[in-house]
């Protein structure tokens, strides 16, 4: 029997980025690695504790998690995958509660407003603001917290033994979360069937150098499927840009990333990958 992987994950079990973690390794078995923060994440993953780690990078309601851009151009990581995951969010709270019994409810700030008009719902309650959603889970089971409930997953009543009051309580439910799957760069295997990557780069002060660039993306047939700046640090003013690309021939992707040298700096390669499922989003 195979060992089982070590993933670095943002939060306790049974939190969304666990639900990720099982979802894209799931011919195999998940150990994860409960990370408070996103900077103690990439440190798990640096210092050899775990064989790979998943992070969030956007959300189709709260758009780009700019600070993890950040973290993926100060920490020497590959990305080897991604996966979309629907953000299903629960009512949970201990067995023979009722909804009419709770006059508590907790959970991370960004669920909480995802879910504001089933909240809204709710008479005579108190919305507690907690540091992630499983979390808020676990500290009821642990505690037996009457009168509480929490918005976190269904695997997270599942977990800490909750009761699920009420699924699917998100106002939206065409929301989704895209995680990247991270590894250490001398543990980065190039997949041979990849068809997408992310890089970085800055621009000259040339007038039209990023339209120069995009049309360089465009020639070469490269699908530009995200585009996004963020600052570049001790230079005021002046921003890198984090694209994703995806082709249907390799030949294509190599040939653009020559001829864009004559324009970009500072080009960076995250790895190159398989493109994730996409087409439950798609409408």
């Amino acid at each position: 029997m195979s060992k089982p992987l070590k993933i670095a994950i943002q939060g306790v079990p049974a939190c969304f980025h666990d639900v990720a973690a099982r979802k894209y390794f799931s011919a195999s078995t998940v150990s994860p690695i409960e990370c408070s923060s996103f900077r103690i994440l990439c440190d798990t993953l640096a210092d050899g504790r775990a064989d790979f780690a998943i992070m969030a990078i956007e959300n189709t309601i709260a758009g780009s998690i700019l600070p993890n851009y950040a973290l993926l151009e100060k920490y020497d990581f590959k990305i080897v995958g991604e996966v979309y995951l629907r953000i299903e969010m629960c009512l949970l709270a201990l067995p023979n509660q009722s909804i009419e019994d709770i006059r508590f409810v907790q959970s991370h700030p960004m669920a909480i407003l995802q879910c504001q008009e089933f909240l809204s719902q709710l008479s005579d309650i108190k919305v507690i603001e907690a540091s992630d959603t499983a979390e808020s889970a676990m500290e009821i089971a642990q505690n037996g917290l009457k009168q509480f409930a929490a918005i976190a997953s269904k695997l997270a009543g599942e977990t800490y033994q909750l009761n699920v009051l009420q699924e699917n309580i998100e106002t939206d439910p065409s929301n989704y979360t895209r995680f990247l799957v991270l590894c250490r760069s001398a543990d980065y295997r190039q997949e041979p069937n990849s068809n997408k990557t992310s890089i970085r780069f800055e621009t000259g002060h040339t007038p039209g150098c990023l339209a120069l660039i995009l049309a360089v993306f465009s020639a070469n047939k490269l699908n530009l499927s995200k585009i996004q700046s963020i600052p570049v640090v001790g230079k005021p003013y002046q921003y890198a840009f984090h694209v994703d690309l995806e082709w249907s021939d390799h030949a294509d992707y190599t040939q653009a990333i020559d001829e864009m040298k004559a324009y970009a700096l500072n080009i960076v390669q995250f790895g190159e990958y398989q493109r994730g499922d996409r087409r439950m989003i798609v409408r």
